[in-house]
């Protein structure tokens, strides 16, 4: 396999996010750091069917501006490109939604590319994710990915919006539909989370695609790229904000077969 040539590389992280919204008025305005995870809840909760959270999309894209997640009741994936939260529904449609929903689980960052790459040849997800590995250099940090291109197939699913009382997600996700994206051009973006924070989020790769006409996509189980532009940012600031809700209080943070949990769940 050819190496991919690095096109450009930025060192070290920009305070500023160039055109991010910023806070506040007047002379203390100050627009947020780049490359810094901002994370609601935790993967273990969902595990424990702790679907309902406090978060409204409105407040979650006042720390980020790309990421993903899920929705109350898990209704659906989210996906966050360019500072707009869409959501896929059981059959893969993506749709804008109002910021007054809420999320049980996101992690959203401003994400500012420290490495691009141009691919032109087809690597699989073992090799797309090792690309991403040799780039980052450091397996203890978070990193930030986003593909842009052309993808041979992308298998992607969705869940079904839950009603009370939740079944435990592992239940759910034997249900969910399926879909799988042919020859498509899209955007791929995600996290890549250290072994030890399993639980707190998914360790390994989390991605999410959206097609070019921005219409659907969802959770990516598989995938095979083309050709097109890879970027990645390393992460070593991380937000983390816990619920205060009696069902936070009560769940289960430590299951047995943790790991083996929430792989079968994310489809890994």
């Amino acid at each position: 396999m050819k190496v991919p040539m690095v096109r450009s590389v930025q060192t070290g992280l920009r305070q500023n996010t160039q055109g991010a919204p910023a806070h506040g008025e007047g002379k203390n305005k100050q627009k947020p750091v780049a490359n810094r995870l901002y994370q609601t809840s935790t993967m273990a909760v969902l595990l424990d069917a702790v679907y309902d959270g406090e978060t409204t999309l409105d407040e979650l894209l006042q720390h980020g501006n790309f990421g993903l997640g899920t929705f109350n009741a898990l209704d659906g994936e989210m996906i966050v490109t360019d500072g707009v939260a869409r959501q896929f529904r059981a059959e893969g449609v993506a749709a804008e939604v109002p910021g007054s929903l809420k999320t049980p689980f996101a992690c959203v960052t401003y994400f500012e590319p420290e490495q691009t790459v141009s691919i032109d040849e087809p690597l699989d997800k073992a090799a797309f994710e090792a690309l991403v590995d040799r780039l980052v250099g450091n397996s203890n940090l978070f990193a930030a990915l986003r593909f842009t291109g052309l993808c041979e197939k992308v298998d992607t699913r969705t869940v079904f919006c839950q009603c009370h009382p939740y079944p435990p997600m592992l239940e759910v996700v034997k249900k969910q539909p399926t879909l799988t994206l042919n020859a498509v051009q899209g955007t791929m973006i995600g996290f890549r989370t250290p072994a030890y924070m399993q639980g707190i989020n998914v360790a390994g790769y989390h991605v999410h695609f959206l097609t070019e006409d921005q219409k659907r996509g969802g959770h990516v189980t598989e995938y095979k790229v083309t050709r097109g532009t890879l970027e990645v940012a390393t992460i070593s600031d991380v937000d983390i904000r816990l619920p205060r809700t009696q069902q936070f209080a009560k769940a289960n943070l430590s299951p047995d077969h943790l790991h083996q949990a929430i792989q079968e769940a994310e489809g890994g």
